[in-house]
């Protein structure tokens, strides 16, 4: 009883290790990095916002790249640590609290912090009485991979293990929608018998508290096996505890029991909406720019006599030369969009900004800002102004499913892969099952004694050939003849002398892999791809209504009226392209 008295006496001490969370500039008071201290930041969490000037709870500008998900606060236990050969080892009398302080050298438990990216922590020990860190156990910050065989992000990360009490690492203050972690622990025997081992982590908010782990000694090696011995990348919802900290408490007594951490993130996916009006005096900062008044200061305004909502210094303005003033003219740029629904009024080449990010979408080569060019989506059949369609592709070699020639990047082209989608498995085997275990390993082998193959059609083995799909050929003429060794056996090789031909699709003398029209319909094998015909039929051919050799799924005007796709009722009559009373009759026809 007295020895758990003197348990709940012990108080934890804090050993100080403070690292800044800049990301583009050295500064001790900018916490999310965004490059503007925290005193003149009016988001000081948010790397994509700094000031509000109306303080409308809308930023005045938002950072580039601010989209999806992003980063808000990390580390990683790399900058700017620089690791010592010299381990920790607690110096005092073992049976009181200890006092851990960030002694020169001693980089495995604290390192001074004055520049870097990385986020600060602090550690609190916490004795029971028994011999503490005296042995020299790797504690802290460290680059010793004996165990991990090596960190999942740089050469360092941090190592807990041998307390012989309770450590708790706590990381800074921080406002994020997710935490994620990786983490290892050494495969071990954890004692189930006081004192228990354990490891909890949470994240404790000011709304809630999240927990992510808890476990003892019984647990560590029972429910959570999977944990030991590797590395085990974790992610948490942590939306809704608010603001707070990561903290993770673990209690050992042996070098063995170790618990490892590395590339800890914490990210948000939520986004502000940009202020169009900073000051809030009722005129658009784009207004307030082509008036030549500040949009930053309210007291600032334009200049309209008229109060036509039209600044004196554009008033008259004919931006299209069509004799109607600007504040009249309900297209200033004559490009035959509205001003009310143009987002570049004033200039005639553009009209429209999908993704919204001040480039128009005619200059703009991803139009819909998901990573894929418009051109990409263009030949992936894919909307590019809409950054939910974006194309299929299924090994991420950045090239799409409908363009790729070898979907799961196997090295075996799809023409001739059975399984297009799987990278372990191309190919049949001899008894026709797609990449079943008695491989065929290319057409023309020759049915051998292999008892887990059917003869071919009655044919005792050997004196018959099975091709690549499992198909007698009943011909062991040519059995296991291939002149120029491509895998095609000479009898079914249009070009047995030629290793990289072994087809030619529409005869003309040219093998497929050369030719680019393999049909010979007209259409190029990449524009049918593109297109969605079948390249080895001439019977195929894409669909071209407006016969001017784009076809309809690539061209954006099918009937070449004048009238784009999205914009015309009757896509594919040149006659028609408007139905304003909606009755299923084009205006020119309907009387």
């Amino acid at each position: 009883m007295g020895g758990m008295n003197k348990y709940r006496l012990l108080k934890p001490i804090l050993i100080v290790m403070m690292l800044l969370a800049s990301a583009h500039i050295v500064s001790a008071n900018d916490t999310d990095g965004d490059g503007t201290d925290d005193a003149n930041d009016d988001f000081p969490n948010d790397p994509c916002a700094d000031t509000d000037t109306d303080s409308d709870g809308m930023p005045d500008t938002l950072a580039t790249g601010c989209s999806g998900s992003y980063v808000v606060a990390h580390t990683s236990f790399e900058d700017p640590f620089t690791i010592s050969s010299v381990k920790y080892t607690d110096t005092g009398d073992d049976s009181v609290d200890r006092y851990l302080w960030n002694n020169l050298n001693q980089p495995h438990v604290s390192h001074n912090q004055s520049s870097g990216s990385e986020m600060g922590f602090s550690l609190y020990y916490e004795s029971n009485g028994g011999v503490g860190l005296t042995d020299g156990d790797y504690f802290g910050t460290v680059n010793y991979t004996g165990t991990v065989g090596n960190f999942t992000d740089g050469n360092n990360g941090y190592q807990m293990s041998d307390v012989d009490g309770v450590t708790t690492l706590i990381l800074d203050s921080v406002n994020a929608e997710y935490v994620n972690f990786d983490m290892f622990l050494q495969d071990t025997s954890y004692e189930t018998s006081t004192p228990i081992d354990y490891l909890v982590i949470l994240f404790n908010g000011t709304n809630s508290q999240v927990q992510i782990l808890n476990t003892t000694g019984y647990d560590i090696d029972g429910d959570f096996q999977s944990y030991l011995g590797n590395w085990t990348s974790v992610v948490t919802d942590i939306s809704s505890a608010g603001a707070g900290t990561l903290e993770v408490t673990f209690s050992s007594n042996a070098a063995t029991e170790s618990l490892f951490l590395d590339n800890i993130e914490f990210t948000s996916t939520s986004q502000l909406v940009e202020d169009t009006d900073d000051d809030n005096d009722g005129w658009s900062d784009v207004d307030e720019n082509s008036c030549g008044t500040d949009p930053l200061d309210s007291n600032d305004i334009p200049s309209d006599s008229n109060g036509n909502g039209v600044c004196d210094a554009i008033e008259g303005d004919d931006f299209d030369g069509d004799g109607i003033p600007n504040d009249s003219d309900p297209d200033d740029d004559n490009d035959g969009y509205d001003d009310d629904y143009d987002a570049f009024p004033l200039d005639p080449t553009e009209w429209d900004d999908a993704d919204g990010d001040g480039i128009g979408s005619n200059t703009d080569t991803d139009d819909d800002g998901d990573g894929w060019s418009d051109l990409e989506e263009a030949d992936c059949l894919t909307d590019a102004s809409s950054a939910f369609s974006v194309p299929e592709d299924y090994d991420g070699d950045w090239v799409c499913d409908i363009v790729d020639v070898d979907d799961d990047n196997d090295g075996v082209d799809d023409d001739y892969d059975c399984a297009p989608y799987d990278a372990s498995i191309s190919s049949l085997d001899c008894n026709g099952v797609c990449g079943g275990s008695s491989s065929l390993d290319a057409c023309g082998v020759c049915d051998g004694d292999d008892s887990t193959c059917a003869d071919c059609a009655g044919v005792p083995n050997g004196d018959a050939v099975i091709d690549a799909c499992g198909v007698c050929t009943n011909d062991p003429s040519s059995c296991g003849i291939d002149s120029d060794g491509d895998g095609v056996d000479d009898d079914d090789d249009a070009f047995p002398d030629d290793s990289t031909e072994w087809s030619d699709t529409d005869g003309d003398g040219v093998g497929d892999n050369a030719d680019t029209d393999d049909d010979d319909d007209g259409w190029s094998d990449q524009d049918e791809v593109v297109c969605g015909s079948e390249l080895l039929d001439s019977g195929s051919v894409p669909a071209d209504s407006d016969a001017d050799g784009e076809c309809d799924a690539l061209d954006p005007d099918d009937d070449d009226d004048g009238v784009v796709d999205s914009d015309d009722a009757f896509p594919s009559n040149p006659t028609e392209w408007a139905d304003t009373d909606g009755d299923g009759i084009g205006n020119n026809a309907d009387g």
